[in-house]
């Protein structure tokens, strides 16, 4: 006997398990996940075992198998617990001692409400609701209650954390900000369950109908799921794609579009086959009164008139027990024994002839009626996921996801310093045009990269150029980076040794020379004499035609040390002359030198200094 049936309710939280099953796979794949991410794995992991539990709920007959698959819906005590340490660790962890001992309170509260639920359970016997199309177990409250408390501290650890976030965020910290924000709307999504959680507890207190109760668990939280889709995809603390982005928001749209178009389908089956089943019985009434049932569909069960049995159908064997109770308009439900869903029945009462006749149609029929409707909505929703997840990917493959992947790469190489970059552009859409604004902007930002470069080596040319006529350790002795800084006036005063040094009997040797020879003379005279001040920590702060005048920093034995071998380097470049033998006059240099307290700066007027 085929005991497992779809129904309204178990397409719809399908359609929330297919949802929460695709999320948390693409949360698994995430490489490398912060420890938020990974109790929200945990936690919308339970919550998908819940979905996929109430699916077989609402489809299934069995008894015991629904008692297993209570069982393991109510798991979701334990991964209430992780929604917790979520709210600990989003977007980081600020009470870590209190997020410890709550998950240890939560785990040792969830596990004793857990077994005394499984304890209930074996002392309750289900009681089957039509409404619902379920087997309930009425009084077992006790996990809903610690559900709720549990998901009210997460709210309150939430607006903590924005407490947190608050106090240390500054006016520019963007992140900060939208991350508070992010909490702010999962706060807000999240206060969705608990109103479903009070009714699910109605439901089990017979105070709510498990119909009005199945609809809003499924498209209720098929938009919650998605709303938490989205919020979660646009503010993880790891980076996602724009691909997973718009498949994961385009199926979710899509399945909520399927669920909800489902869910009225189905309702429409219903009405369809209660019309069909009430015209029915208005055919055949005048039969019935006249105690001729051969013309009766094989689904009636029985028929009785003034609450006595005039017609058994195949397999019914009892007399009518028990009250019924409203199911739809004006069908009514009756139970004949409690647990054997053989002996449920839809019925219809009709007054014929002053009797009063109950047609009573098997419930199991109607419930094989609604499966087969299902069936092809089922399919579609199944086709729809996979024709989204295989087929928008591949569709967007060429004219946005590569483009954006090409536009990306360009922006890493750019950031990289590579400006030799030329994206080509395939589709002039907004990407198109994106694109070629990006390689319009890179080529300006080469040109402008090779006009500052040109820039700077002419600049280094002139500061080159600029301090073989101001020494560079003039500018350091007078605190100045460039010689843009000087002004007049600028000066310091330092003890420091000066050294002068000229050429002896200069006018007389010059009187032998034309004027460029004379230049030619001392630029050689200098090429020996120069180096050696810069050798030992001395530089020239000017000449004054053979004379050199020197400073000396570091002191007097620098000083000293210059003179001597300036006399050395003197006689080899007579030597390199060819002394008097070839007719040059030989050079001597006289060399003064003297320490002390100086004042070094600029004098003259602004124009020249």
């Amino acid at each position: 006997m085929q005991l497992f049936y779809l129904t309204p309710f178990s397409l719809s939280v399908l359609n929330v398990a297919i949802m929460l099953t695709l999320l948390t796979a693409f949360i698994w794949f995430i490489p490398g996940k912060f420890p938020a991410t990974r109790y929200l794995l945990l936690f919308l992991t339970g919550v998908d075992i819940v979905f996929i539990a109430f699916f077989y709920i609402f489809s299934s007959l069995d008894v015991a198998g629904i008692r297993i698959a209570w069982w393991g819906l109510h798991l979701v005590v334990f991964f209430i617990l992780f929604l917790m340490q979520f709210a600990y660790h989003y977007p980081k962890l600020y009470f870590p001692r209190e997020a410890r001992r709550v998950l240890i309170l939560s785990i040792c509260a969830s596990t004793a409400v857990y077994l005394f639920y499984l304890y209930h359970t074996t002392l309750l016997t289900p009681e089957f609701d039509p409404n619902g199309g379920l087997f309930v177990y009425l009084g077992t409250h006790e996990i809903g209650v610690l559900i709720g408390i549990e998901m009210i501290w997460a709210m309150v650890i939430f607006i903590r954390q924005i407490g947190m976030l608050k106090q240390e965020a500054s006016a520019e910290d963007y992140r900060r900000a939208s991350q508070i924000l992010a909490i702010r709307k999962i706060f807000l999504i999240l206060l969705s369950p608990i109103v479903l959680i009070a009714l699910v507890i109605l439901a089990y207190l017979d105070l709510a109908s498990w119909e009005i109760v199945g609809h809003l668990l499924g498209t209720g939280l098929m938009v919650v799921v998605l709303l938490f889709i989205v919020v979660y995809l646009n503010n993880a603390l790891e980076p996602s794609s724009l691909q997973i982005k718009m498949v994961g928001a385009s199926l979710g749209a899509i399945l909520v579009a399927l669920g909800f178009s489902s869910a009225v389908t189905m309702n429409l089956h219903k009405e369809s086959f209660l019309s069909l089943k009430s015209v029915e019985i208005q055919g055949s009434m005048d039969g019935i009164a006249a105690s001729q049932f051969g013309k009766l569909s094989g689904d009636v069960g029985y028929v009785a008139r003034d609450e006595n049995v005039v017609y058994r159908g195949i397999g019914f064997t009892t007399e009518l027990r028990g009250d019924t109770r409203p199911w739809a308009g004006a069908w009514r439900f009756r139970k004949l024994a409690p647990l054997d869903p053989d002996q449920y029945f839809i019925t219809r009462t009709v007054d014929q002839d002053g009797h009063e006749y109950e047609i009573g149609y098997r419930y199991q029929h109607y419930r094989a009626h609604m499966h087969g409707m299902a069936r092809p909505l089922l399919y579609i929703m199944l086709g729809a996921v996979l024709l989204v997840a295989i087929t928008l990917p591949l569709f967007f493959r060429i004219s946005l996801f590569a483009p954006l992947r090409r536009l990306l790469g360009g922006v890493d190489s750019m950031e990289k310093g590579s400006l030799d970059v030329n994206l080509p552009v395939g589709i002039y859409d907004e990407i198109g045009v994106l694109t070629k604004s990006f390689n319009t902007m890179v080529a300006s930002v080469r040109e402008s990269r090779e006009q500052l470069r040109a820039a700077y080596n002419q600049q280094i040319d002139l500061t080159d150029a600029y301090s073989r006529f101001v020494p560079k350790e003039i500018l350091t002795t007078l605190n100045k980076r460039s010689i843009l800084e000087l002004n007049l006036g600028d000066n310091v005063r330092q003890e420091m040794t000066v050294l002068f040094s000229d050429i002896r009997s200069f006018t007389t040797i010059s009187e032998a020379m034309s004027p460029e020879e004379i230049f030619r003379f001392i630029n050689d005279y200098l090429e020996q004499v120069g180096p050696i001040v810069r050798k030992h920590g001395g530089y020239i702060d000017k000449y004054i035609g053979d004379a050199v005048m020197a400073l000396f920093p570091g002191g007097p034995d620098d000083a000293l040390a210059a003179a001597a071998e300036m006399h050395g380097q003197v006689r080899d470049f007579n030597r390199l002359r060819g002394g008097s033998a070839a007719g040059q006059v030989e050079v001597h240099i006289g060399v003064g030198i003297d320490t002390g307290q100086l004042m070094l700066g600029t004098i003259g007027e602004h124009q020249r200094m």
